[in-house]
């Protein structure tokens, strides 16, 4: 590059006519003049030098002949466009480890409005002047910037550009950047630019020092033993041979767990893992931060000597355990004893709901004292009444409601889809079939198929074979046949449970942190006295349990899949003997055990108002809410009404609505653009068509742009290099910023101007030759040639 030229020369002729004519009379004139000198005495260098000053002085009168002209190409004046772009973002003002200024700091004199390389852009372009962070803006001042934006949006900004000035006349793009991108600039490397691209690029970085935390992950189990699991990658640069303090902290900063590591390369690299129970259900927000130890503490902003950002030491992760409450309905045939102890496993599980419907009397005789009326509050416990009249209405089973509100159950088992399709796990309990209708049990059967229930039933008297579920919808739903076995229940001697190799995989069965721990627990169960037999399992079924004898092994726990649900067959009627025989007072495994299949039974269960969000791949991406409806059959609902409450991090709620989706029915699609560093809870509430309200749901999510912007700390000046090679243009040092505008217009632009100035008669070309013909003079007085 020329730093002197200032403009696009060529030199043409305005006689060419003459052109002919000149050469012969300029040669003509030359042979004469060297005859003068060849053919009378001896070449020597002074004759040489002699005879080619007047040659030379022969050729400019000659070149005069042909009128010279020159040609000059320029910009035309404010015809071009030359857009100044500059990174407005936060990792703008990193600084490296030796230098006390940022990298705004540095550009500041340089973005002042008076600065002579903005003048004399100014003098020959179009400027126009803009700033990107999260999106490209026009600013008047390049001054007033304050490099707080928490993205860089290279690639979007460019593009905004080049549509922004499709069909006008741009000369390039000066940039200032670090070229730190977070969004997909390698799509801008596969296409041809209009215009060239030229960025300022500032001294490259040593190695900086930075610890940072990326590729978060959250593991969510409905199980005791693993409820969420934590995993991030710390890494770091440029601090080999320190100790790393890696904490996850609670949505108030209490450390839940801390690990320590020692950094021994350099770059550094590891996963962290971690475990932790929440101790509320729903949306909640942890983050993992990485320290350097000596700068680790507990309380109090965070400060660091020796890194050049704090910025991407934390990740926020939403942890959702939402979902429930899950209602559950058992259904027993008798009071015993298992639903004591499932009732009082349960009571601690604040997200389970557990409705009992107990059969207490198969059919209630109406009767009362003398001495009373008929309305006693218990008429098991009243005198009999003979009146013949009013005995059928109490030829029905006496239910016990327990666990429900006044009106629930009232009229017994559910017969219709709004009653029973708003629970999500059924458990059945030494109940026969002719306890149900042929309606019911169809409707027990679509609960599971269709609206993607959980069935359970337990062993007993008159469960399984002995209840005669062999020919019914229900022995469809059952993962067991139920043909070929006359003793069905069995009551002699003792049976073993050992879990499977395939039922010890299952963690809702596990009930240890280990395998050998989890198999010394089983075998501290008791044995149990009460079985039932089943011919076989169905093709599909899991066998995750088994009930040992002394001669046989038979199945003792089955589960499979059945349409949109699933169904599991416990074959044991005293299950309860496994409390009564605890290894020591405080553990209690049953508890615990009920706990984990009541969860299995609900986990994937569909809600009638279901929320997902779809995290962006880019901060320049919004988040997808996605809501399903269904009606009480569990159908997709249309035309309803969805609105949204969202709360930013800042506390601010912003409300907004949903839209159908044209492709799914039942599905409700919102964006929102996270803007804050933080947690943000959207609650949304459904109105059905006929304006009935069907309920509210509660999701969260968290974004963090600016731990995006500071996934690598060092400048990209091998991007802004071929960046600036793919589109014509070329780095340039900050350093030469004024040279650089000074020549911008010897570069090829869109519109000109052209200017032609005579050659021939300017002063320099007679000097030229007057002073060759004197020259030529003096050497031939001065040595005394003819």
């Amino acid at each position: 590059m020329n730093p002197t030229s200032t403009s696009i020369e060529s030199l043409v002729f305005g006689a060419s006519e003459w052109t002919w004519p000149a050469i012969l009379l300029g040669l003509c004139l030359s042979f004469l003049a060297g005859w003068s000198y060849l053919f009378r005495n001896e070449m020597t260098g002074i004759r040489w030098l002699a005879m080619a000053l007047k040659i030379a002085a022969v050729a400019a009168l000659a070149f005069c002949l042909l009128e010279p002209l020159r040609r000059v190409e320029r910009p035309r004046p404010g015809a071009n466009v030359m857009a100044v772009l500059v990174d407005n973002s936060r990792s703008m003002e990193i600084k490296s480890n030796a230098s006390a200024v940022s990298r705004s700091e540095f550009l500041a004199p340089k973005l002042q409005t008076e600065t002579a390389w903005q003048s004399r852009l100014a003098q020959d372009f179009d400027v126009r002047r803009y700033a990107f962070d999260d999106r490209l803006r026009s600013v008047d001042d390049l001054a007033a910037l304050d490099f707080q934006g928490n993205s860089s949006s290279l690639a979007a900004a460019l593009t905004t550009l080049q549509q922004r000035f499709e069909n006008r006349p741009v000369a390039g793009v000066l940039m200032f950047s670090d070229g730190l991108a977070t969004d997909d600039v390698q799509s801008l490397l596969a296409q041809s630019w209009p215009f060239p691209i030229y960025p300022v690029a500032q001294a490259a970085d040593e190695r900086l020092r930075d610890l940072s935390v990326t590729d978060t992950s959250v593991t969510l189990s409905s199980f005791e033993l693993a409820p969420a699991g934590i995993e991030a990658t710390v890494k770091a640069s440029g601090l080999a041979g320190e100790e790393l303090v890696v904490r996850l902290l609670d949505d108030q900063g209490e450390t839940l767990e801390r690990q320590i590591l020692a950094c021994d390369s350099d770059p550094f690299e590891r996963k962290v893992r971690f475990q932790f129970r929440p101790t509320e259900p729903g949306f909640q927000l942890v983050s993992v931060r990485a320290m350097l130890r000596s700068d680790d503490r507990d309380e109090g902003q965070l400060r660091s000597r020796r890194e050049v950002t704090l910025a991407n030491n934390t990740r926020l992760i939403a942890v959702d355990r939402g979902g429930g409450p899950y209602r559950i309905l058992y259904v027993a045939g008798r009071p015993n004893w298992e639903f004591k102890f499932i009732r009082r496993a349960l009571e601690e599980d604040i997200e389970i709901d557990l409705h009992g419907l107990v059969r207490i009397a198969k059919k209630e005789p109406k009767f009362s004292f003398r001495d009373r009326g008929v309305d006693t509050a218990n008429p098991l416990l009243a005198g009999f009444d003979g009146d013949e009249e009013t005995a059928e209405q109490y030829d029905e089973p006496v239910l016990l409601r327990l666990g429900v509100d006044e009106d629930e159950l009232k009229a017994g088992f559910p017969s219709g889809e709004e009653d029973l399709f708003t629970y999500h796990a059924i458990i059945l309990d030494d109940v026969e079939a002719s306890f149900f209708s042929q309606q019911q049990m169809l409707l027990m059967r679509r609960f599971v198929a269709e609206r993607g229930g959980g069935l359970m039933m337990l062993g007993g008297q008159e469960s399984f074979l002995g209840g005669g579920y062999s020919e019914t919808p229900l022995g469809d739903v059952l993962p067991v046949y139920l043909r070929g076995s006359e003793n069905a229940l069995s009551k002699d001697g003792f049976v073993r449970y050992q879990l499977t190799r395939e039922g010890s995989l299952e963690p809702w069965l596990r009930l240890r942190d280990n395998e050998a721990q989890d198999r010394e627990r089983v075998q501290q169960m008791p044995d149990f006295q009460t079985w039932n037999s089943v011919a076989d399992v169905k093709p599909g079924a899991s066998i995750l349990a088994e009930l040992e004898t002394t001669s046989s092994k038979q199945p003792g726990l089955v589960a499979q899949r059945f349409g949109s649900g699933r169904s599991l067959a416990l074959l044991v009627g005293d299950f309860w003997r496994w409390s009564m025989r605890r290894a020591t007072e405080e553990t209690d495994d049953l508890a615990q055990s009920w706990r984990q299949i009541a969860r299995w039974l609900t986990s994937d269960v569909p809600q009638r108002i279901e929320v997902r969000t779809q995290s962006p791949s880019s901060p320049l991406e919004p988040h997808v809410v996605r809501i399903e409806l269904r009606d009480p059959a569990f159908k997709p609902l249309d035309n309803a009404e969805i609105s949204l409450s969202v709360t930013e991090p800042d506390g601010q709620q912003v409300q907004m609505g949903a839209s159908p989706d044209p492709i799914k029915a039942g599905s409700y699609v919102a964006e929102y653009w996270s803007r804050l560093d933080g947690g943000y809870v959207c609650e949304v509430t459904a109105t059905g068509p006929d304006g009935e309200f069907l309920g509210t749901r509660t999701q969260g999510w968290t974004a963090e742009p600016s731990a995006v912007e500071f996934a690598r700390v060092e400048a990209n000046n091998e991007l802004l290099k071929q960046l600036a090679e793919k589109s014509g243009g070329e780095l340039v040092s900050a350093e030469d910023l004024e040279s650089f505008v000074a020549a911008l217009p010897s570069k090829k632009v869109p519109i000109t101007e052209a200017r032609v100035e005579p050659l021939w008669h300017r002063p320099w070309i007679l000097l030229f030759a007057i002073t060759c013909l004197c020259a030529e003079w003096a050497i031939r007085r001065w040595k005394g040639l003819p």
